[in-house]
């Protein structure tokens, strides 16, 4: 005897269970609250890094400075046997900070978000005078001999590694053009540089903050804290 086709149908094609429900829940709401936490407008925002939320060191997902992953983390812990698709890139790319790539806090794997690899000796000569630092603009005193043309100074950071210590050392140098300045008076000014690539850097390698960098420029030292 044939069995009709609706029941034979359904027998092979049962419902869906409450677990099954459960989970969707779940994974809804975890996605909701990760979108909140990694929304954002502009790459400063950006700079927590979620530990656990992939298996790759540089693939963990990266938050707003100013967001509290509370929430997420006990979404996580509660899953159960829900897979919440955190398994990710088992790798550890070489990245250069943070950004805000379409509305979403990521990592930068872009190459020349840092300062810099040169040096001074690669330019005309300088003296510093002085540094002293204002939030994340270092101002560094030089003079050099000129007054007939505008001269260009450019912050590098050599090889672009922390000197390990307690703070971490950066020792920068800075790159001057004096564009074959045919005077010879003595001209001094005030050089303004945005040392956010710096930070950057340093939470690239440390995390998210708070940090502490001695900045070190022709001598002269100063403590950047963010």
């Amino acid at each position: 005897m044939t069995l009709p086709l609706l029941p034979l149908l359904l027998a092979c094609d049962p419902a869906p269970t409450d677990d099954t429900a459960t989970c969707d829940d779940v994974q809804q709401t975890f996605d909701d609250a990760a979108a909140s936490i990694r929304s954002c407008t502009e790459d400063a925002e950006c700079g927590q890094v979620l530990p656990g939320t992939s298996c790759g060191c540089t693939r963990d997902w990266v938050a707003r400075l100013d967001a509290d992953p509370t929430d997420l983390y006990a979404l996580i812990d509660d899953a159960g046997a829900c897979d919440l698709g955190l398994e990710g890139t088992c790798d550890c790319p070489e990245a250069y900070g943070f950004e805000c790539a379409d509305g979403t806090c990521e990592w930068d794997y872009s190459a020349g978000a840092y300062l810099p690899d040169c040096h001074a000796d690669q330019g005309d000569p300088y003296d510093v005078g002085g540094v002293s630092l204002d939030g994340d603009t270092l101002t560094v005193s030089v003079s050099a001999g000129g007054g007939c043309e505008d001269h260009d100074w450019v912050l590098c950071w050599p090889d672009g590694v922390f000197a390990e210590s307690d703070p971490v050392q950066a020792f920068l140098e800075v790159w001057h053009d004096d564009h074959d300045d045919p005077c010879d008076a003595i001209i001094s000014e005030d050089v303004p540089f945005d040392l956010v690539p710096l930070r950057t850097a340093w939470q690239a390698s440390y995390g998210s903050g708070p940090g502490t960098i001695v900045v070190s420029v022709g001598g002269e030292s100063v403590e950047y804290a963010f």
